[in-house]
């Protein structure tokens, strides 16, 4: 179980940096915030470093906030999405060059995470959700 404040505060810390990035033509934040993701999707949203900044605040601010659970897998799930994404925009910006591709990725990860963070729908989870349910489906076939 993870606590669904730290996810959407990862969400929009890792929108914000997306979208500074893209103002200011900084290639290098889509590698950034893949490492981000990956280091989540690997080794579980414990050791995100965009969650650990949530619980840093928390912490050093004293805030009162209360833990909301959910279930790791489905959040894990969109990381790993964001994580895949980001991969194709680093590999368009340095690999191929190409700024647009590079870009338009980074700018889709941005947006499913401003969505997560303004709003609290995960489009990742919910593919995820998708996926367990045809899954589940076609074993009682």
């Amino acid at each position: 179980m993870i606590d669904r404040n730290g996810h959407r505060w990862g969400a929009a810390l890792s929108a914000v940096v997306l979208y500074v990035g893209l103002i200011f033509d900084w290639h290098w934040v889509a590698p950034a915030i893949c490492v981000a993701l990956g280091i989540g999707t690997a080794f579980g949203l414990r050791y995100s470093p965009l969650g650990a900044t949530y619980r840093f605040v928390k912490r050093s601010l004293s805030l009162q906030i209360p833990v909301v659970p959910e279930e790791e897998a489905p959040p894990r799930f969109a990381q790993l999405m964001g994580f895949a994404f980001l991969l194709v925009a680093t590999v368009g910006f340095y690999t191929v060059e190409n700024m647009a591709l590079g870009w338009t990725f980074t700018m889709i990860v941005a947006a499913l995470q401003t969505l997560l963070a303004s709003t609290g729908l995960c489009v990742g989870c919910e593919v995820y959700l998708i996926g367990k349910r045809f899954s589940a489906r076609g074993a009682t076939t």
